[in-house]
C-alpha cells in the first residue's frame, strides 16, 4: 500500500512537521488530499487548468501527471494531482503561490459589461508567455482558477477577462480585491497561440462570452506579424447586449482589411453555423468558449470541409 509524506509549509525557525497518509494501489492523489482536509484548488480534474499542482522528488512522479508541464516545471518535480495514480510512496509538499509563484500587483479593474470584469496586474518581473495561452491566478493558496491572457507580450501588464459567476468562490473573492492588492500568477501554458507559421493560413476564430479574450489576443498578435491571410472573427455574445469589446475590434478591423468581424448573439447561433464558409481549403479553426459550445462548432465545421486537424479549441472547464 503506497504512502504519502505531506510535509508541512516551512515556519523559519520551527521543524517541518510531516503527515503520513496510507493510500490504496491506484487511488488518484487529489482525491487523497480531499479526502484528508488537504484544500487543494482544482477545477478541470483533466489536467488542463493546472491548479492542483503539488511538488515531489523528480524520481518519484509518474510521468503521466507531469506530461502537460514545462521542462522546467517537470525537473523541479511538480505534479498535477488529478493526474497522478498512486503506485509506491511519494514525499509531496503543496503549492504555495507565495513561494511558488510570480507575485503580481493589481493595476486596474472595471467592469467591461455587467458579468465581465477587466483584471489588469503589473508582474513583479517580466513573464514569458504567448498570446492566446492561459495561466492560473492564486488569490492565496486554497483559492486559484485559469485565466486567458487577454494581452500581448511586450506589453507591460497583463489583462484578463473574467467572467464572474453570482455563487462562484473566485468570483465573490476577486470583487473584493482592490487596486494595488497582490496575486500569484502561475506558469503561462496551454497550445492554444498564433503560430509564426500560420502567415499565408486563413484563421476562422469562433468564440463565446469570455472566449473572446483569447482569440482577439491571437488576432492582434497575428496582425502585428505581418499575417496577410483573412483571418473571420466569429463572436456570440449571452445576451442582446453588444459583444463586450466591439468599439476596439471594430477599431481593429478598420486599420486591418484582412480581419472581418461577425459580431452576434446567441439566438442567432443555431442559423450562423448553417452558413459558415471557408476562406479556403488550408483554413485553421480555433474554438473557444464553455465545452457545449466547441462541441456545437465541430460538426458544422466539418460539414463545410475543415478536417479534425485543422481545428485547435480551449474550452473552458469550470468547476462544478
Amino acid at each position: 500500500m503506497p504512502e504519502i509524506y505531506l510535509a508541512g509549509t516551512p515556519v523559519a525557525g520551527t521543524r517541518v512537521e510531516v503527515q503520513t497518509i496510507a493510500a490504496q494501489p491506484g487511488s488518484n492523489l487529489l482525491d487523497v488530499l480531499l479526502e484528508h482536509g488537504h484544500k487543494v484548488p482544482w477545477s478541470c480534474r483533466s489536467g488542463q487548468c493546472q491548479s492542483c499542482l503539488v511538488q515531489a522528488r523528480p524520481d518519484e512522479v509518474p510521468s503521466a501527471a507531469q506530461a502537460q508541464l514545462n521542462a522546467e516545471q517537470q525537473s523541479k518535480g511538480w505534479l498535477l494531482a488529478c493526474q497522478c495514480q498512486l503506485q509506491q510512496d511519494m514525499h509531496i509538499s503543496l503549492h504555495n503561490p507565495a513561494t511558488d509563484d510570480l507575485p503580481a500587483r493589481i493595476s486596474d479593474m472595471r467592469y467591461l459589461a455587467d458579468d465581465i470584469l477587466l483584471l489588469r496586474v503589473t508582474p513583479e518581473r517580466p513573464l514569458r508567455f504567448r498570446a492566446g495561452q492561459h495561466m492560473v491566478l492564486w488569490l492565496d493558496a486554497t483559492l486559484a482558477r485559469p485565466y486567458s491572457i487577454a494581452s500581448l507580450p511586450g506589453e507591460g501588464d497583463l489583462e484578463f477577462h473574467l467572467r464572474l459567476h453570482p455563487h462562484g468562490a473566485f468570483s465573490n473573492a476577486i470583487r473584493e480585491r482592490k487596486t494595488g492588492d497582490t496575486l500569484y500568477m502561475g506558469a503561462a501554458a496551454g497550445h492554444f497561440h498564433y503560430d509564426p507559421g500560420w502567415q499565408e493560413t486563413p484563421l476562422l476564430l469562433l468564440g463565446s462570452g469570455t472566449g473572446l479574450a483569447p482569440l482577439q489576443a491571437i488576432a492582434r498578435d497575428a496582425l502585428q506579424a505581418g499575417h496577410e491571410a483573412p483571418i473571420a472573427l466569429w463572436h456570440w455574445s449571452r445576451s442582446q447586449a453588444q459583444c463586450y469589446l466591439a468599439d476596439a475590434l471594430s477599431e481593429l478591423a478598420a486599420q486591418h482589411p484582412q480581419l472581418s468581424l461577425h459580431l452576434r448573439t446567441h439566438a442567432e447561433l443555431a442559423s450562423d453555423l448553417t452558413q459558415l464558409r471557408l476562406a479556403s481549403r488550408k483554413t485553421l479553426a480555433l474554438l473557444c468558449g464553455q465545452p457545449a459550445f466547441v462541441e456545437q462548432l465541430r460538426k458544422p465545421l466539418f460539414m463545410a470541409g475543415l478536417p479534425g486537424r485543422q481545428i485547435l479549441d480551449e474550452a473552458f472547464i469550470s468547476r462544478p
